[in-house]
């Protein structure tokens, strides 16, 4: 299990002196498939790896956290749609175990962004 890490800036250094057919990866994956799990890691590169895009600053929003957690990507990159009930799921399990779920009609099972579902939070009046 790898969780949580932050790789960044090894290809140049790391694999250009004794390997130069090779341009390296922040994570180079050589293992059987599934046999490493990826979790929440940040990098620029890979291969045979997740690898979102390196997160902004420290003081992320609502919407970055979610789509970081559920999509494995950080905006600008294009979020994720998923249903309601989804975006709950992540929003509680993954980033605050205390915020109060949201609760839609019959549309609360058609796939939406990130982005729709914090403005859909912020008109039920949820923080």
């Amino acid at each position: 299990m790898f969780r949580g890490n932050t790789v960044v800036g090894n290809p140049p250094v790391q694999v250009s002196l004794d390997h130069t057919g090779n341009p390296g990866f922040d994570i180079k994956n050589l293992a059987a498939a599934d046999a490493n799990t990826f979790d929440n890691n940040v990098c620029l590169t890979s291969v045979s790896a997740p690898c979102p895009a390196v997160a902004p600053d420290a003081n992320l929003t609502l919407e970055t956290e979610l789509q970081s957690v559920a999509c494995g990507t950080y905006p600008p990159a294009a979020s994720c749609l998923l249903s309601v009930s989804q975006w709950n799921w992540y929003l509680v399990n993954k980033v605050n175990p205390q915020a109060p779920i949201l609760v839609l009609g019959n549309d609360g099972g058609a796939p939406m962004t990130v982005e729709q579902y914090v403005e859909g939070r912020a008109a039920a009046g949820l923080p």
